[in-house]
């Protein structure tokens, strides 16, 4: 075979694994081989793909063990699966890293198989536990750590260390442990922050996952996705960005975070941004235009796909964006009087005149200064509400079939994500 043969026969492999959605599956039964070194790799293989059909392994971990534990068993009992929690067993006596393991692979050995899956909490903590898991021929379904904010961090290993030292060690293990995970699991870890999500919402969003059974396979190609939204509610649109970013490995642009950038970085549009926020006025088209531009063009973006999400707002953003070659729209719309509604809830920051759906109550200064949003105006407020629902069916008058429109309150995540599933994966919206 020569060199042309070899790269044309290399692209189609490649081509097949990411058609039948196996990527993931490849890279982790070589890792396993590597781990394991098999006298027969063909037996061990089979055994191991075997046992995966049988039976599914949800991993929980993090550094809050009273809030896992509470996710834990509410993931148990909605699916019937096996719950192994090391807390509870050396809950009692300092343990070493082999003492976790062979209590974790005793556990799963006498596990009984008429439980759809197993849910280990608090397993593993470290690269040691991880290699170890996966040396044992085991593949995880879904990994999920828990974390806090440092703040949170640091008063908890203050009332358990003795000495700000010890503190210090312990911050700085979890965040390496943290880095180490990361790299192993990839794509198959998931990532919530329980200080700035409730444990509902965390709770909800792992039952959807575990529900559509992600795996987070790539689409066909590097799709460029758009989210609108309507004016001023940006919170459900913030949310999907993220689960498509994580999902199909997009870059993640959203537009406000994008703006508070340009703010912050004090250059010549910074200024004339910050002023025009301060009077409550729309940023140019020419100025937005412009910075999504960049952002779109990155190296980063035009190799991976890119979500983006608070643009367009108007015809001319979209004509813009119309040049970039949107794959999907995904468009979050409701009736007036419930648009209406949740703009009177809105809270603003009177220094900012940021507006913000969720209270941020780990941010105890903003806290102090948020007001409720007052509405002065009522019909302009009606007013901007229609001229986006006049928007949003000019979009679809324009894209058709690349658009997809949900309803802000009735149309479930688990819903819009399984819609964005088959649409990305249909090869007619790459021509």
């Amino acid at each position: 075979m020569n060199t042309s043969e070899l790269v044309e026969y290399q692209q189609k492999v490649e081509a097949y694994i990411k058609e039948h959605k196996m990527t993931d599956l490849f890279e982790n039964l070589t890792r396993l081989l590597v781990l394991s070194k098999p006298q027969d790799p063909m037996t061990f293989l089979i055994d191991v793909l075997e046992n995966r059909r049988m039976q599914r392994l949800i991993l929980v971990t993090g550094v809050v063990a009273t809030t896992r534990q509470e996710i834990v068993i509410s993931l148990a009992n909605l699916f019937n699966y096996k719950v192994i929690t090391v807390e509870d067993h050396f809950k009692s006596h300092w343990v070493n890293d082999d003492q976790v393991n062979e209590f974790i692979h005793s556990e799963l050995k006498k596990t009984e198989k008429h439980f759809r899956g197993i849910v280990i909490s608090g397993y593993p903590n470290n690269i040691k536990q991880a290699y170890y898991l996966q040396s044992l021929g085991i593949i995880q379904e879904r990994f999920f750590y828990l974390e806090s904010d440092i703040d949170f961090c640091r008063q908890y290993y203050e009332q358990i260390s003795q000495t700000q030292e010890e503190v210090t060690k312990a911050l700085t293990r979890d965040r390496l442990n943290k880095k180490d995970l990361e790299y192993i699991y990839g794509s198959y870890m998931d990532i919530f922050n329980t200080s700035k999500r409730t444990k509902e919402d965390i709770i909800e969003n792992i039952k959807q996952i575990i529900r559509l059974r992600d795996r987070k396979f790539p689409p066909l190609r590097f799709p460029r996705v758009a989210i609108i939204r309507p004016p001023g509610l940006k919170e459900r649109a913030n949310q999907l960005a993220q689960i498509f970013s994580k999902r199909y490995g997009l870059v993640q642009l959203i537009t406000f975070d994008i703006i508070q950038t340009q703010i912050q970085n004090k250059g010549a549009l910074g200024p004339l941004i910050y002023n025009t926020l301060q009077n409550e006025e729309e940023i140019p088209n020419d100025i937005m235009n412009s910075i999504i531009y960049t952002e779109v063009l990155s190296t980063e973006a035009r190799t991976k796909g890119w979500v983006l999400e608070g643009f367009p707002k108007n015809e001319a953003q979209l004509k813009f964006l119309e040049a970039q070659h949107v794959n999907l729209f995904v468009v979050l719309n409701e009736d007036e009087d419930v648009l209406i509604n949740k703009s009177k809830q809105l809270k603003i920051d009177p220094l900012t005149k940021i507006k913000y759906e969720k209270v941020p109550l780990n941010n105890k200064p903003l806290l102090d200064r948020l007001s409720n949003f007052q509405i002065h105006n009522e019909q302009l407020l009606k007013s901007r509400i229609t001229k986006y629902q006049t928007f949003v069916k000019l979009i679809e008058q324009k894209f058709g079939e690349r658009v997809q429109v949900f309803k802000l309150e009735k149309d479930s995540t688990e819903n819009i994500i399984r819609v964005t599933d088959v649409f990305l994966n249909n090869p007619k919206i790459y021509n």
